[in-house]
C-alpha cells in the first residue's frame, strides 16, 4: 500500500560550472575581509561570520560580481519552480556575508527572519572530505509524521529506524562550487568542521516585495517596494 508524502521542503542546488576559475580571487577577497574586520565577536567554537563582524554587504563589492550574478539567476529559477509569478514581485539582495569555519567550528541553529530566500555558496571545501568539513543541517520543527509528540526524542529508544518519513533533519554535505537555495525561515545550522583545513562559504539573504504596480491586496502578503516608502522627516536618533 503506498504512502504519499506531502508538504516537502524545497531545497534547490546547482554546481556552478565556472566555479574553479573564480575560486582563488574570491577566496583571497574573503580572507582579506576577515583580516580587516572588527575584533572577533564569536566564541572560539563558532565559525567566523561576516554578518557579526561588519562584513555583510559584499554584494556591493565588485570582486563578488560574478557570484552575485549567479545567485540572482538561480533565485529566479528557484522561485519559478515554486510557482511564483515573477512579473508581480521585486527582488532585493538584503545582505551578503562570508563564513570561515576552521577546525572544530560550527554555525549554531538559527533562521533568517528578516529575509525570504537564503543562499549559501561553497567557495572552498577541505580536500580531506566534505563529510568532515561540516554539513548544512535543515531542522524539521513541524514533525508532521510524529504521531505522538516526543516519540523520536533522543531521550527514548522508541524508533526502530530512521527513514525519510520520520527524520528530524536533513543534511547536505558541502560541495565546492555548489550553490544552495532555501526558504530563509527554515531553521538550519552547520555541523562541526572536523577537518584541519578551513571551509569558506558565502551567504545571501534575498527579500521579495510586491511590484510597484501591484493590486492593493498584494500588500497584505508582501511588503510594498522601498521606492514607495517615505522616511520620517524627523530624526529617529
Amino acid at each position: 500500500m503506498p504512502v504519499d508524502t506531502w508538504f516537502p521542503l524545497a531545497v534547490y542546488y546547482e554546481d556552478l560550472p565556472d566555479a574553479a576559475q573564480h575560486k582563488d580571487d574570491l577566496l583571497a577577497a574573503v580572507l582579506q575581509l576577515e583580516a580587516a574586520a572588527i575584533a572577533p565577536r564569536n566564541f572560539p567554537e563558532m565559525a567566523w561570520t561576516g554578518d557579526l563582524h561588519g562584513v555583510h554587504q559584499i554584494h556591493t563589492d565588485p570582486r563578488f560580481r560574478w557570484l552575485v550574478t549567479q545567485v540572482e539567476t538561480h533565485v529566479l529559477h528557484y522561485l519559478t519552480q515554486l510557482g511564483i509569478d515573477l512579473t508581480k514581485v521585486e527582488l532585493y539582495i538584503q545582505r551578503a556575508w562570508p563564513v570561515v569555519s576552521r577546525h572544530q567550528q560550527e554555525v549554531g541553529i538559527h533562521q533568517h527572519n528578516t529575509a525570504h530566500v537564503s543562499a549559501v555558496y561553497y567557495l572552498s571545501v577541505p580536500a580531506s572530505g566534505s563529510d568532515l568539513s561540516g554539513c548544512l543541517a535543515f531542522i524539521d520543527d513541524v514533525r508532521m509524521n510524529e504521531v505522538s509528540p516526543g516519540l523520536g526524542s533522543e531521550n527514548t529508544d522508541l524508533m526502530a529506524k530512521w527513514t525519510p518519513l520520520n527524520q528530524d533533519q536533513a543534511l547536505y554535505s558541502p560541495v565546492e562550487g555548489r550553490l544552495i537555495l532555501f526558504p530563509a525561515k527554515q531553521r538550519h545550522g552547520v555541523t562541526l568542521n572536523h577537518s584541519e583545513e578551513i571551509r569558506v562559504s558565502v551567504s545571501f539573504d534575498i527579500v521579495l516585495t510586491a511590484a510597484a504596480d501591484s493590486a492593493a491586496g498584494a500588500y497584505e502578503f508582501l511588503t510594498p517596494p522601498p521606492a514607495l516608502w517615505q522616511r520620517f522627516s524627523q530624526p529617529s536618533r
